[in-house]
């Protein structure tokens, strides 16, 4: 719009003087008259040099104008370019957010899965763990576990002094039952047994089978004199209800010695001392407990 009004100012101021130029040379051509070139000018129009000056002025603005408009076609491209740049630049960032958040999906997928799998082989070396602790006849622990637990309560007991007593069972006449029996109806007692003792011990003790038809047990904060209630209580539930199989009852008595942890003890002194006591339950008479 500023460019239109510009021309036509360009075009107005132009043709008032072609118009004063003209009126004046024709005033000199009626006269037929020479004059001076001072004298041709005080022939003119009076605002014909005005007019002039103001048509060059106007000429000059119009330039000056048409540069700058060419100046801002420039700027504006220079302009949209960078606004283009701008826009690829965010283009590219956004697809590079797009693709790491793709690849932190894919990489947190991976490490899912990798934990499950991780806790899948744990829980199975577990359960592998758990079935070489197991004695498979009876269900209860055995030797080794008896070995790795006997470990871990004897520092126990080293480092905070708490009473802590084993006791070792043994099947009173086991082979005799074998013998008459058979040993399917044997290995029916010791389940029996193993069931029994289990049942009857706190959340806090252990029970294993040793070897054959002994078992190991471990009462973590009883004394000797505490086990010896504990024990007998056993001994005399196992006697009162002997083995019923629906087929035949059998009489079944148990033995065991005792020996709680003293001062200067380890684990093959402690189980020296209880052997003994089990094999002085023998000598009483069997369906007896002893202390050591």
């Amino acid at each position: 719009m500023e460019t239109k009004w510009m021309r036509f100012l360009e075009m107005s101021a132009h043709a008032l003087a072609l118009v004063s130029v003209w009126r004046g040379a024709s005033a000199v051509m009626t006269h037929n008259a020479m004059v001076e070139p001072l004298g041709l000018l005080q022939t003119l129009e009076p605002l014909a040099i005005p007019t002039i000056v103001l048509a060059v002025m106007v000429s000059v603005a119009a330039i000056q104008i048409r540069l700058r408009g060419g100046r801002k076609p420039r700027q504006a491209l220079h302009e949209e370019q960078q606004r283009v740049q701008t826009a690829m630049l965010v283009a590219e960032s956004h697809a590079m957010l797009d693709w790491r958040e793709q690849v932190i999906m894919e990489l947190r997928n991976q490490i899912d899965e990798l934990t499950k799998e991780r806790e899948r082989l744990n829980d199975l070396l577990q359960e592998k763990s758990l079935r070489l602790r197991m004695d498979p006849l009876t269900g209860v622990f055995n030797r080794l576990a008896y070995e790795e637990q006997l470990e871990q309560e004897f520092r126990r007991w080293q480092r905070f002094g708490h009473p802590l007593t084993f006791v070792i069972w043994d099947i009173d006449h086991f082979k005799q039952i074998n013998d008459v029996y058979g040993h399917a109806t044997g290995d029916d007692v010791l389940r029996d047994i193993a069931g029994q003792l289990v049942s009857r011990l706190r959340s806090t003790d252990f029970v294993a089978r040793y070897g054959g038809e002994e078992f190991a047990m471990l009462l973590p904060g009883a004394d000797a004199e505490k086990a010896l209630q504990v024990v007998n209580q056993i001994r005399q539930a196992v006697a009162d209800y002997g083995f019923d199989n629906g087929e035949i009852r059998i009489p079944v008595t148990i033995s065991c010695g005792i020996a709680s942890f003293q001062p200067g003890d380890s684990p093959q002194t402690v189980f020296k001392r209880a052997d003994a006591a089990l094999y002085r339950a023998k000598d009483a008479g069997r369906n007896c407990c002893q202390v050591a």
